[in-house]
C-alpha cells in the first residue's frame, strides 16, 4: 500500500508514520507547498492507493483538489482530515467518496484501526 500524507501537522506525521508502514507499505509526507496544482501534480505522480489530506493545509481549496482528483483516478482512497467540523464542508466532502473522514483531534487508538481496517481491506 502506498499511501501519501499531504500536511505539515505533525502529530499527524508522527500517526502515519507509526501504524501506516509495514514491510511492503510506503509513506511519502508531502509539506512543501500548499498551491493547489503543484499539491495535485504530486498526487499524481506518486499515484499513492491511499491519500490522507489535511484540510487545514490546504484549505480553501481542498474541496477543488479532490474534485480533480477524483475526475482522474476515481479509485484511490481519501481519508479526510480537518478542524472545520462545519456542515457545509462535510456534505462537500461526502459527496467525492472519502473513505474516511476525522475531525481534529485524532486518537491514535483511531487512527491505529484505521490503518488496520485499509491493511485489512487490501487483502480482499
Amino acid at each position: 500500500m502506498r499511501t501519501l500524507l499531504i500536511s505539515k501537522d505533525n502529530l499527524l506525521i508522527n500517526m502515519v508514520n507509526n501504524f501506516g508502514k509495514s514491510k511492503d507499505d510506503s509513506v511519502t509526507i508531502y509539506e512543501e507547498n500548499s498551491d493547489p496544482v503543484k499539491v495535485l501534480s504530486n498526487i499524481l505522480s506518486v499515484q499513492p492507493s491511499v491519500l490522507i489530506i489535511d484540510d487545514d493545509y490546504l484549505s480553501p481549496d481542498t474541496v477543488s483538489v479532490l474534485e480533480s482528483l477524483r475526475k482522474v483516478n476515481s479509485k484511490i482512497k481519501i481519508i479526510f482530515v480537518t478542524s472545520d467540523s462545519s456542515i457545509e464542508l462535510g456534505k462537500a466532502v461526502s459527496q467525492l467518496g472519502i473513505y474516511f473522514y476525522a475531525i481534529k483531534p485524532i486518537e491514535e487508538e483511531e487512527f491505529k484501526t484505521l490503518f488496520n481496517s485499509l491493511l485489512i481491506s487490501r487483502t480482499k
